[in-house]
């Protein structure tokens, strides 16, 4: 049979001190300042690789529009070269430019998009495209 003195010890070792409520919640506040700052950065990381991917696939659906217009079509296409009506509601400032050059293969088009997000202007997604002339291609074929 428990002594009254044992009974009493287990009493006062099922309560909870103020010095271990302290310490709890000193380790929680910590824990919630340091990790605060990093859900935040890893939200705009989302944000900035969803318009990443926006961004790259505007590009990629206008060089594809872009290399199936005849040869002749391509500098006053690339000269009205602006950003889908989607792409310019989710990215502010969207600018699209494009270039034509010549190559040995035939045309190169280059088409640069960039929009309001810091250092995207001095550093704008870029992608390219050859254009081959439709003579010799059709020659090729027949091949």
């Amino acid at each position: 049979m428990p002594t009254k003195r044992s009974s009493l010890q287990r009493r006062d070792r099922l309560g909870t001190s103020a010095l271990e409520v302290v310490v709890a919640f000193t380790l929680l506040s910590t824990v919630l300042a340091l990790s605060t700052p990093l859900v935040v950065a890893h939200g705009r990381l989302i944000k900035a690789q969803r318009d990443y991917r926006l961004a790259l696939d505007e590009l990629s659906n206008q060089l594809d529009r872009l290399t199936d217009l005849p040869e002749s079509d391509l500098p006053k296409a690339l000269v009205e070269l602006v950003p889908s009506p989607l792409t310019a509601s989710r990215l502010p400032g969207a600018t699209l430019r494009g270039q034509l050059t010549d190559s040995e293969l035939g045309k190169r088009v280059t088409l640069e998009i960039w929009w309001d997000e810091p250092n995207r202007q001095a550093a704008p997604l870029r992608l390219t495209a050859w254009v081959l002339p439709r003579a010799a291609s059709s020659s090729n074929s027949a091949e």
